[in-house]
């Protein structure tokens, strides 16, 4: 009864505030939806300024909740994102790409405008019905490029020298200070890995620009093209201003035989059928109080949204002006904890976006996830990267879901430490060490691995990296020699991974949450509402003050982190577009 007042209330609350916005004129039809995508996008909300502030830009989990509304909207007739200098994942843009397709296939025209573009910007601009450029931008679509960086060369001139054990042929994250270029092994995996990715852009261009794949690979081994060359090739459709944009609109579906006659009868047309713009803070806002209402009227349902990005640490998560730095084993086990005691909460999704870091961090956090997969489904989103600790902790998951561009795998663990003798010499510094136990200045950073020292470090790798593979195997039900025919440390694009039994399904957020909905027996279109973890900063909590302080007020444990967890699950390469 009283949760029946609550919602009547509350559903009285929500139509009284529509309903003043009508009369106030506040609340404009509309039929076009305008989005701009610039810069980062952040796995996980960020924050404005100041911590009490609401997030200046919304996620990928706020974008594809945007664009799902779009594509319900029977208002909406077409949707307009102006997209620029983009700086994201692949993953990230294969969801984006994904539903802006759903919205050309739900009947929306969708025009995407660059300034200028590059492969990033081009890939996911190729999705929409027509694409426009301004008469000065440039189209730079050269493709992809992975670097690794060596230090090798510097470390030797430093007098430093890196000890690493490795367990895993392919499990290149010591590489970079044990030499001075990439090893068979690695040159193989990353050759692989370029060419299924590469692969992918071609056929996601070739598929939604209705040109075959040939073409687009020359076209992309041209590379640069000027707006001219570029409509010339059928890159783009239109070139002009951001005030061209109600124009082609207007002429949609229309053959233009010239832009001058195109624009004539656009302006002809607009007369009789102007479009009415929105932008997405505030259809955000009106949709949002719309779906809420909506809500009301079915029972309750919760889930919870967790987000594991950056590297994994043993502590406490730490979160930036971009998102999440670091995800500490102690936030995550605390957050789950609290999830599977939560009883309203039927669920959780866990977008996983991390190179890995600390093998017993990511062990706890593994741990974790399973005993609250017993209570309640977990379905995993990997996003850009789950690779090393960050596949660790997806394998505990009711049900896996990746990208196709996902780097993914790198079942692998390495260990070492730093020998600074030789700096110490240069410098004309002298240690001597007192020791009580025949190991005890086994890390000391003045002395390097004797034979025996070696001989064990390895064997503790081997060890870890044996029961890695076996918790794959139980988790993925594969045998353990065919997981360790994919493990090495090896990494596989999304779909590489699927066609080995890596993951269940190719998929984003949406799909995971779909899964997730399915799992606790509501229906697709069932809203529910979501709780994130971690929780966002409040202005009461001390992280949030510290924040205010100079340098950002972090406060650091001694020693590094290698000094602390002998044993590292992480990846040690980037992928970047060029």
């Amino acid at each position: 009864m009283i949760r029946f007042l609550f919602h009547s209330l509350t559903r009285g609350v929500l139509w009284t505030i529509d309903l003043i916005a009508r009369l106030t004129g506040r609340h404009k039809p509309y039929n076009t939806l305008q989005i701009e995508l610039t810069g980062h996008i952040a796995e996980a909300g960020v924050l404005g300024f100041l911590p009490f502030r609401r997030p200046t830009t919304p996620d990928l989990f706020g974008l594809t909740t945007l664009l799902r509304w779009a594509r319900e909207d029977e208002q909406l007739s077409a949707v307009v994102l102006t997209i620029d200098h983009l700086d994201t994942g692949w993953a990230r843009l294969q969801n984006l790409r994904r539903s802006i397709q759903a919205l050309r296939h739900a009947g929306k025209y969708v025009l995407v405008y660059l300034a200028e573009g590059g492969t990033q910007e081009y890939y996911l601009a190729s999705a929409a019905n027509a694409v426009a450029m301004a008469p000065a931008g440039h189209l730079t679509v050269t493709g992809l490029a992975a670097e690794t960086m060596f230090f090798k060369g510097a470390l030797d001139k430093l007098g430093i020298e890196a000890q690493v054990t490795q367990a895993g042929q392919y499990k290149s994250a010591g590489e970079p200070f044990t030499r001075t270029s990439l090893s068979e092994p690695h040159r193989e995996m990353m050759n692989s890995l370029l060419d299924d990715l590469y692969d992918q852009i071609v056929e996601g261009v070739s598929a939604t620009r209705n040109t075959d794949t040939a073409t687009v690979r020359e076209l992309i081994d041209q590379g640069l093209f000027l707006p001219h060359e570029a409509q010339e090739v059928g890159l783009i459709d239109h070139i002009g201003y951001e005030d061209d944009i109600p124009h082609w609109l207007e002429s949609r579906g229309r053959p233009e035989k010239t832009e001058e006659k195109g624009r004539a009868a656009a302006v002809n047309s607009a007369e009789s059928d102007p479009n009415l713009f929105i932008e997405a803070g505030a259809y955000l806002r009106r949709r949002g109080r719309l779906m809420r209402r909506q809500a009301l009227r079915y029972p309750p349902a919760r889930i919870a949204f967790m987000t594991v990005g950056g590297t994994i640490t043993r502590g406490e998560t730490e979160t930036g002006s971009d998102g999440i730095q670091s995800t500490g084993s102690n936030s995550v086990i605390r957050d789950l904890k609290q999830i599977r005691e939560n009883p309203e909460i039927a669920g959780v999704l866990i977008r996983v976006s991390s190179p890995g870091g600390s093998g017993l961090a990511s062990d706890l956090v593994w741990h974790e996830i399973l005993q609250t997969k017993e209570e309640k489904p977990v379905i995993i989103s990997l996003g850009d990267v789950a690779a090393s600790g960050g596949y660790y902790i997806a394998l505990a998951g009711t049900t896996v879901f990746a990208e196709e561009g996902t780097v993914t795998g790198s079942i692998g663990v390495i260990a070492g430490k730093a020998v600074l003798h030789g700096l110490y010499a240069q410098l004309g510094l002298d240690k001597e060490i007192l020791t009580r136990g025949k190991r005890a200045a086994l890390f000391s950073d003045y002395l390097a691995f004797g034979p025996a020292e070696q001989e064990r470090m390895n064997s503790e790798i081997q060890s870890f990296y044996q029961d890695f593979v076996k918790k794959v195997a139980q988790c993925r039900s594969l045998s353990y020699e065919t997981v360790d025919a994919c493990a090495q440390g090896r990494v596989w694009s999304g779909r590489q991974a699927a066609a080995r039994g890596l993951v269940d399904r190719i998929g984003g957020l949406e799909e995971a949450l779909a899964e997730l909905k399915y799992r606790v027996g509501l229906p697709d279109y069932w809203p529910v509402g979501v709780e994130r973890f971690p929780k966002p900063a409040s202005l009461l909590r001390l992280p949030s003050l510290l924040r205010l302080l100079p340098l950002g007020g972090r406060v650091h444990a001694t020693g590094w982190p290698w000094e602390r967890d002998r044993v590292w699950a992480i990846l040690p390469f980037s992928l970047r577009f060029l």
